[in-house]
């Protein structure tokens, strides 16, 4: 069974080989807009899709982070 999905942003996997990278950094919409040259807007709107999908979180300072999930045997 073949399924679609939304499509991945380039500027979203940018992102997220970002928090890959650096597994426990942390960054405001502000940081990865910089660091990526691209609008807030942008930058907000990928950050939460990262959100969503659960690869990221929001802290209550407004930090997105990476989600760790521990391995079980």
């Amino acid at each position: 069974m073949i399924t679609s999905a939304e499509p991945i942003d380039l500027d979203t996997l940018r992102i997220r080989h970002e928090f890959i990278l650096v597994p426990d950094r942390r960054a405001s919409v502000s940081q990865i807009a910089a660091a990526l040259d691209i609008a807030p807007g942008h930058a907000l709107t990928a950050l939460e899709s990262l959100v969503a999908g659960q690869f990221l979180a929001r802290t209550p300072d407004g930090q997105y982070v990476r989600v760790i999930r521990a391995v079980s045997n």
